[in-house]
């Protein structure tokens, strides 16, 4: 069973490659809006929303079931891995085949089309990241993937950046994004083939077992994609491309963000499914989500106080001050956001995921139902339909999560919880209260007087302790003593 030294070096390893990501995340932030203008913005977009679709069709849930269960029987994972891919490479093809069919049918412009084309290629790449990454996860080798992110990223904002100040428009863009998934998919099949060798398996009983065992979870992704990425595509076809550039250029932003759930619940997944059963299982989830409260909280709040100053800042086009309020909304939902996730990921540990996917269905019900109405209305309302689909999406993640905690078995969350979580909503208290009298100076001072006043009131309230730090404090020192030269 992990240990917590284990699960702290894990976690490590993960923000130093999340850390990588972040900054291309972020250089993205900058350049695409700036330079591709909010149409083509809102193209791009779309082409990645159809094509995460397309992905999603040839899921299965199958490398979520394939980390489960390797973690439970390494010796498995040969047979397990060359099961995933001959599951998902054909089911990817038929699914690329529709997702043509389909902008073709719908008569999108040219460079949509183009666009989801290329994505396609994305879509394929995609089917092998998902089976080795579950392998790896389940065997515990983190290292591979915190890299793979870092990796992608770095690739794909360097190349995106080179094009764009080079006048490319969004089509090359799309081809960086392609190039960095393969290159960084190959770079991972290194690692996975020195680990295993997968084994193909043409038993009609061991497909099966290994689709219907992913259904559960792939009922829950699919959900989730829809709730999280249909609005994109009902934007596309009920107002403009200008107005999906405006929404996708604040979920850019809420995006930046996102590597703490991911650490956390990457991380936990397989510890806590070693854990299943003792009392350990408990320890590890509360930390997890004390962390994300203590983590998400202030970055939500940040982004909410100055987000207009964020525009003007990165000198984006005038007409991106559109993005201001959904940006708003959609980071007061931040923090539900990642709480979703580490729900999603105790459900699945525990044996819950059918319980978790119906809260998934019903989620995927609500959300398109619901901006069929608030799209249209803003769009009257506000000439901005993405404020309605944003405020749509924040509504959807409160409703997930009080399913998720009503169905979670009693006692692995208690009071101490909600201790935590008042102290975190005590903190960023004390962090509101700096920051606005400091919204007209250089945005780096309300930025790091906030962050300072945060942080110490975190202490203050005991919403983090002297002992939590020292211990990440003591991993970071004994990697860096392990990394310097021995003689």
């Amino acid at each position: 069973m992990p240990t917590a030294r284990q699960f702290v070096r894990s976690a490590f390893s993960f923000l130093v490659g999340q850390g990588l990501s972040w900054l291309g995340s972020a250089l993205l932030v900058v350049l695409l809006p700036r330079y591709l203008g909010d149409a083509n913005l809102g193209r791009l977009g779309f082409a990645l929303a159809i094509s995460s679709f397309a992905s999603f069709g040839a899921n299965l849930g199958i490398s979520v079931h394939l980390t489960k269960e390797i973690a439970r029987a390494p010796e498995r994972a040969p047979q397990l891995v060359g099961l995933g891919l001959a599951t998902r490479l054909p089911l990817s093809l038929l699914s690329v085949a529709l997702t043509v069919a389909f902008v073709n049918v719908a008569h999108y412009d040219q460079t949509t089309r183009a666009l989801v084309y290329v994505l396609c290629g994305w879509v394929l790449v995609d089917s092998v990241r998902a089976v080795a990454q579950g392998a790896l996860q389940g065997l515990h080798r983190m290292g591979p993937l915190a890299a793979f992110p870092a990796v992608t990223n770095t690739l794909y904002a360097v190349a995106a950046a080179v094009l764009l100040l080079g006048g490319a428009g969004p089509l090359p863009v799309a081809v960086a994004y392609l190039a960095g998934q393969a290159v960084a998919v190959i770079l991972t099949l290194g690692v996975l083939f020195r680990n295993l060798r997968p084994r193909l398996s043409s038993s009609g009983a061991e497909w099966w077992w290994l689709v219907a065992g992913g259904l559960p979870y792939f009922v829950w992704q699919a959900s989730l994609l829809v709730y999280g990425q249909v609005d994109i595509i009902l934007l596309s076809l009920m107002t403009n491309d200008a107005v999906v550039g405006w929404y996708f250029a604040a979920y850019r932003f809420i995006g930046i963000p996102a590597f703490v759930p991911i650490i956390l619940t990457t991380v936990a997944f397989p510890a806590l499914t070693a854990a299943r059963g003792s009392p350990a299982f408990g320890r590890i989830a509360r930390r997890a989500l004390d962390a994300n409260l203590l983590l998400t909280i202030p970055m939500s709040l940040g982004v909410i106080l100055i987000s207009d100053r964020l525009i003007d800042l990165l000198h984006y086009p005038a007409s991106f001050h559109n993005s201001v309020l959904p940006i708003v909304l959609l980071a007061a939902g931040f923090p539900m956001v990642a709480a979703d996730m580490i729900l999603g990921t105790l459900l699945n540990t525990l044996d819950r995921q059918r319980q978790w996917a119906m809260v998934g269905v019903a989620a995927a019900v609500f959300n398109p139902l619901a901006n069929l109405l608030a799209i249209p209305m803003t769009q009257d309302h506000f000439g901005n339909g993405a404020i309605g689909a944003a405020a749509i999406t924040t509504a959807t993640e409160i409703l997930v999560m009080a399913a998720g905690l009503r169905i979670l078995p009693r006692g692995v969350f208690d009071s101490s919880t909600l201790s935590q979580l008042a102290r975190c909503l005590a903190a960023a208290g004390v962090m509101m209260a700096v920051v606005l009298p400091l919204r007209s100076f250089l945005i780096v001072v309300p930025i790091l007087a906030g962050s300072a006043a945060y942080g110490l009131a975190a202490l203050g309230f005991r919403a983090v302790s002297i002992s939590d730090l020292a211990q990440v404090l003591r991993f970071v020192a004994s990697r860096r003593r392990s990394a310097e030269p021995v003689g």
